[in-house]
């Protein structure tokens, strides 16, 4: 038989994907002239049999074959349980009993109870007949006494007993539940590559697998100062794979699986009249055999491809090394970590750079007051920087205050994209009613609503600030009411048909700017108006 050698492989790479990991192991081994047996054992149950590939690098050694099959250890938790479970049913038992035993005195007192009051009235009688005096009526009240005392006491020693039972039963059942629930005997897949060696030799053997419950988002700080944006790439990885990866080199990819493995085709989408139900046979109709085929009407055949343990051989050319920190890879793109992290199992998310960079950023406010009378602070960003911006919650800070979170959309190199920062208390906004005015009409006129806002907006900033103004006036929805915008202080910037206006008013610092505007509403004396 081949001489078996027990491979050392530490952890060395690991590619992480959004839906899984790819672990790469590295060792090396001395191989005598021959066949030899290399066995990795203790891989994770996680790790999917078929993505095992195991490569030789040697030049005096050949890869013929690599096998992936499973281990399970020991159970030691076997006979614990059983002696658990044993020692629980043990102390229901003495609970069942010592319950009949509480029945039982139960059914005593009943009894004796009965007996005294037929004594009591046949020793009533016979006191009022003389056959009895008062010293023998005390007596019988004594023994009753006494012995009603006895069975109450023994009652409460009974009931003190299945306190203790009860409560030993309750801690035994709980250890039991606590044993059930620790894991069984452990799973573990195990790795046998055969290699052959024309002399003796040392090769490095290099071992990697995927692995699901793994993952990775990223995540984003960006805070603001003047019309710098500082941008934090970063990514959190988690994995419940098993086992702990220690510091090695890290890669993060965005390859996923889409919702269909085959690229999806559209298949015709016929219509028509409804199909008439086939008629029943007569009933001990034999089926008809078609040529070639089953028996109309009976199932599909349905076939089971079996999956093997056996991994494929890969050849002994070694895979082209990472040697850039971002990467593209068809629809894909890579990340490379430039510094080693560990990432425990567990569940625990470990928190990593990938870039930090600067952008440029038009800052400028938007206010609705007609809403809320608050200034929000956006920037406007074309990401100049070579990295792709994947979807990720995002932190942001402006000058320094931490201002809340946003989701960032995927944003290539090149792309704007808006950034809102929150409310900014140092521009102050202000909206209120001018005019309201009624006019009288006799019957049969028109009647005009005339309405005018005022809007100020100021700059309490210790730099200028552009702000966007937007209010609106009504929008008829009846053809005997008309809308006219009659005057502004400044003309809109923009005016739509849905009775939007916009301004942009660039303030410096400690400055104020008022917007006004004035509608008028004309419509028949007999109509109601509705909405102003």
């Amino acid at each position: 038989m081949p001489d078996q050698i027990a491979l050392v492989a530490p952890v060395s790479a690991v590619t992480v994907f959004p839906d899984g990991a790819r672990v790469l192991r590295s060792g090396e081994v001395r191989l005598a002239p021959g066949l030899g047996v290399v066995v990795a054992g203790g891989l994770p149950a996680t790790a999917d049999p078929a993505s095992v590939r195991v490569a030789v690098r040697g030049g005096a050694a050949a890869l013929l074959d690599v096998e992936a099959r499973r281990e399970f250890s020991a159970d030691p938790l076997r006979g614990e349980i059983a002696r658990l479970r044993s020692e629980a049913e043990r102390w229901r038992d003495a609970v069942q009993e010592l319950d009949d035993e509480a029945a039982a005195e139960q059914a005593r007192l009943g009894f004796a109870g009965h007996l005294a009051q037929a004594a009591a009235a046949a020793m009533a009688r016979a006191v009022s007949a003389g056959r009895a005096g008062h010293a023998d009526l005390s007596a019988m009240a004594d023994h009753l006494s006494a012995s009603t005392a006895a069975a109450l006491g023994r009652l409460r020693e009974i009931t003190a007993r299945k306190r203790s039972a009860q409560r030993e039963l309750d801690a035994a059942e709980r250890r039991l539940a606590d044993a059930e629930k620790r894991p069984g005997p452990a799973q573990r897949l195990e790795i046998r590559a055969t290699i052959e060696a024309r002399e003796p030799t040392s090769a490095r053997v290099d071992l990697s697998y995927h692995v699901a419950d793994a993952s990775w988002q990223p995540l984003y700080d960006i805070a603001l100062s003047g019309e710098r944006l500082a941008v934090g790439y970063l990514a959190e990885v988690t994995q419940r794979t098993g086992e702990d990866w220690p510091e090695a080199e890290l890669t993060l990819s965005t390859t996923r699986r889409g919702a269909h493995q085959a690229l999806p085709e559209l298949r015709p989408w016929y219509i028509g009249r409804p199909a008439r139900p086939a008629p029943s046979p007569p009933v001990g109709a034999m089926p008809r055999i078609m040529p070639g085929g089953p028996p109309a009407g009976a199932a599909p055949e349905r076939t089971l491809t079996a999956r093997t343990s056996r991994a494929p051989v890969v050849p002994e050319t070694a895979g082209a090394p990472l040697t850039t920190e971002r990467g593209e890879s068809g629809a894909s793109v890579t990340y490379r970590v430039t510094r080693p992290v560990a990432v425990p199992s567990g569940g625990a998310p470990r928190t990593t750079t990938i870039a930090r960079f600067d952008l440029h950023a038009a800052v400028s406010h938007l206010t609705v007051p007609a809403l809320a009378a608050e200034a929000y602070l956006r920037a406007t960003v074309t990401n100049s920087s070579p990295w792709l911006l994947l979807p990720g919650r995002a932190r942001l800070f402006s000058d320094g205050q931490f201002t809340g979170e946003t989701t960032l959309a995927t944003v290539a190199p090149g792309e704007e994209f808006e950034l809102r920062l929150g409310v900014d208390d140092q521009v102050r906004i202000e909206r209120r009613l001018l005019r309201r005015q009624v006019s009288k009409a006799v019957l049969g006129a028109i009647r005009t609503i005339d309405m005018a806002h005022e809007i100020s907006v100021s700059n309490h900033r210790n730099g200028p600030a552009t702000v966007t103004v937007r209010d609106h006036i009504p929008v008829s929805t009846d053809g005997d009411i008309k809308v006219r915008l009659r005057e502004t202080s400044r003309a809109p910037a923009e005016q739509t048909d849905l009775g939007e206006l916009s301004w942009t008013r660039s303030l410096a610092p400690g400055r104020s700017g008022v917007i006004r505007h004035r509608f008028t509403v004309e419509h028949p004396a007999a109509v109601t108006v509705a909405g102003l």
